[in-house]
């Protein structure tokens, strides 16, 4: 009873607090944190401040609220968190579940002295709106545990049992190799706050004046820490809709646009990125048996093939004779022979779930009709549509991968046979009678939703008339 009464409570606090308006939302939240960091208990911190996240997600502009020293620790990588890893995402990803065991390694082994005084420090100056010492204080928090953090996994290398022994510490490799993600992150953390502050959280278009502040940033990190500036570009390209438009940066530090030139720049992990991408979308679907291909996950990677490389292509000169012009010609090759060789098949299904059967005793070059001597194959008919299905979903790409004249034979060639079947189904519905009428009725159906999905409406609404008469009068 007492469990239920609470949870009933939850439901009716989460109800109200979602009806809050965004201002009064960033005010709650504000009063929450800073009485969190206070120290007082009582309230349900965690509750209440994941209700208010829809409203405070409404708000533009700086995330609202106070940060305690955690949020603080985290703002410069934040743009590289993930949920999961994402394998054909760039390298640099790190896990958020790996921020509590690095923070607690942090703040028991590597800085147990320094990093809790710290912490106390931002809380007091947080409280007290001292914006000049916070921002120092900050400042000492990155630096320190950027060099904390890269000086241990440095000393861990020397040691594989060392190694071992912290990785069974913090609870997998994954988690070591976050942490060094973080350190280096953090040693150019002043770049990437000001990034933070000064783009939107989502970018429609990289336009010129984002690009000229981002090349800023960038080489103004490089100074500072050149191996670990590349973060900068990279936080960049977690906010573009379009990510390879981070490309006209590389450009616009290169000073030239064609992939050569962008290779000596010190920015060619931005375009392997995108290689590894296409490459590994290929590799998946040309490792796979055709007809036991998946297609609507083939549908989804031929569409951001084509968006990847067409994009790509845009932002960059790619020479043909280049390394990453030959891999992308390559790319484009593999997947589309795989594409023409799943393709192949599909008539062969149609031909399978709308069959016909030999009439009379002229052999196999004889004429043929409709079998309705039995139900449609439900099997049949289900992977008959997912072809027609692909086959539209893939339309707008044909072209930029190369498969455009085959995907119009194969549907000249599926319309070919629908016109040739439509005409003897017709007859032998008017023919039949009982089971063998009810079962041309089906496949009837089948044919008319065919045709519904290759876009012909009108096909299938004369279709589904001629077809209603054939079986009135049978």
């Amino acid at each position: 009873m007492e469990s239920r009464t609470a949870s009933e409570l939850k439901e009716r606090l989460s109800a109200f607090l979602g009806r809050l308006a965004p201002p009064m939302a960033i005010k709650l939240a504000s009063g929450l944190e800073r009485a969190r960091l206070k120290g007082e208990d009582g309230l349900p911190y965690d509750l209440i401040l994941s209700t208010l996240r829809p409203a405070l997600e409404k708000t533009k502009g700086p995330r609202p609220g106070v940060s305690d020293p955690l949020r603080h620790f985290c703002l410069p990588f934040e743009d590289l968190l993930v949920n999961r890893r994402d394998p054909i995402g760039h390298t640099r990803q790190i896990l958020r579940t790996s921020i509590d065991p690095v923070w607690l390694w942090l703040m028991q082994d590597l800085l147990p002295d320094a990093l809790p005084d710290l912490t106390d420090r931002i809380i007091e100056h947080t409280l007290a709106d001292d914006v000049l010492a916070l921002e120092s204080s900050i400042a000492v928090l990155h630096a320190s545990c950027s060099s904390a953090l890269l000086g241990a996994i440095k000393e861990a290398r020397k040691d594989v049992a060392h190694r071992n022994r912290l990785e069974r510490k913090l609870g997998n490799d994954g988690v070591l190799e976050d942490a060094r993600l973080m350190g280096e992150a953090l040693s150019v953390a002043p770049f990437l706050i000001d990034l933070e502050k000064s783009l939107p959280k989502a970018i429609e278009n990289f336009d010129d004046e984002q690009v000229a502040l981002v090349s800023e940033l960038y080489k103004d990190a490089s100074d500072m820490s050149p191996e670990h500036a590349i973060y900068v570009p990279l936080a960049t390209m977690n906010r573009l809709k379009s990510p390879w438009q981070v490309l006209r940066l590389a450009r616009k530090i290169a000073g030239f646009g064609n992939d050569v030139a962008l290779g000596r720049s010190g920015l060619s992990e931005l375009g392997e990125t995108f290689l590894r991408e296409i490459e590994d979308i290929v590799t998946t679907f040309a490792t796979q048996r055709p007809g036991k291909t998946d297609l609507l996950q083939m549908a989804e990677g031929i569409k951001r093939f084509a968006a990847i490389s067409q994009g790509f292509i845009r932002e960059i000169d790619i020479r043909r004779v280049s390394n990453w012009g030959h891999r992308i010609l390559t790319a484009r090759a593999t997947l589309s022979a795989s594409i023409t060789e799943e393709m192949s098949r599909f008539q062969q299904d149609i031909a399978k779930a709308l069959p016909l059967h030999q009439i009379g005793s002229y052999g196999k070059n004889g004429p043929r009709r409709p079998d309705i001597t039995h139900v449609p194959d439900e099997m049949r008919l289900v992977r008959a549509k997912c072809d027609l299905l692909f086959l539209d979903h893939i339309a707008p790409y044909t072209d930029s991968i190369g498969v455009q004249a085959h995907s119009q034979t194969i549907h000249q060639q599926i319309d070919t046979y629908l016109v040739a079947y439509e005409d003897g189904l017709i007859e032998e519905i008017r023919k039949s009678s009982n089971n063998e009428r009810e079962n041309g009725v089906a496949f009837l159906d089948f044919v008319v939703a065919l045709r519904e999905l290759m876009g012909q409406g009108e096909a299938a609404a004369v279709l589904r008339r001629r077809g209603r008469v054939a079986a009135q009068s049978a």
